[in-house]
């Protein structure tokens, strides 16, 4: 799906590739806000660029509703099995020990809306990269206002027409200082994203219950019916 960043990609990247020259050759001032957006984003305007270009929102959302349906198949398990255990004919200890182990795994396996549980984890994960295409989709569209706005200013006529010196050096640094202003935004938003999704997607280990064996109250005759 082709956007507005991938419109202007060309235009883009030809003046930023001048930009980043310039900057390499000529410096930025130190304790510019050019060269702070510069250690924080740690990349040039092209750098930024190209990054973005990257960025697979339809593969994102794709993944997003791909663990949507991972998920719906193991959400309605506990309740498929529930019904089989409760229609069956099966007792005694045997009976008994796997009722407590099916209820363990059952919980673990969960139908969601509890992040403790398979699904819920699950649903989760499909949520965050949801987010994060939204975030990407964000992104490319304020980092394509950037570019619309740079490749026209005086600056870029700068960098183009003079190709070195002070001045255009100066005018790098502004142009540089616009974009990575723009990437730095978008770095502070996923740290944000980050940080909502912390403790919500990682590996959940399963923990086996206590089953009991050969207890009083549950040692005995099992009886199946076939």
């Amino acid at each position: 799906m082709t956007d507005a960043l991938d419109r202007l990609a060309v235009v883009g990247s030809d003046l930023f590739r001048r930009v980043d020259v310039l900057l390499a050759g000529g410096g930025v001032a130190p304790g510019s806000r050019a060269a702070e957006l510069l250690r924080r984003v740690g990349g040039l305007p092209a750098d930024v660029l190209e990054y973005a270009l990257r960025l697979d929102v339809a593969g994102l959302l794709a993944a997003s509703d791909e663990l949507r349906g991972v998920g719906d198949r193991f959400r309605g398990l506990p309740g498929t099995v529930a019904v089989g255990v409760r229609g069956s004919a099966w007792e005694g200890s045997g009976a008994e020990a796997f009722g407590v182990a099916w209820a363990a795994l059952a919980q673990y396996i969960g139908e969601g809306g509890d992040e403790r549980s398979i699904v819920g984890r699950v649903d989760a994960t499909a949520d965050y990269l949801g987010a994060v295409a939204g975030w990407a989709q964000g992104f490319r569209h304020e980092l394509a206002e950037a570019v619309a706005r740079v490749v026209q200013s005086a600056e870029a006529v700068v960098v183009v027409t003079v190709k070195d010196g002070v001045e255009a050096v100066a005018a790098a640094g502004r142009i540089a200082e616009r974009v990575l202003r723009t990437a730095g935004e978008a770095l502070d938003a996923a740290d944000e994203l980050r940080r909502q999704y912390e403790g919500r997607l990682g590996e959940l280990e399963y923990q086996p219950p206590e089953v009991p064996r050969g207890t009083a109250a549950i040692a005995g005759v099992t009886r199946v019916t076939m």
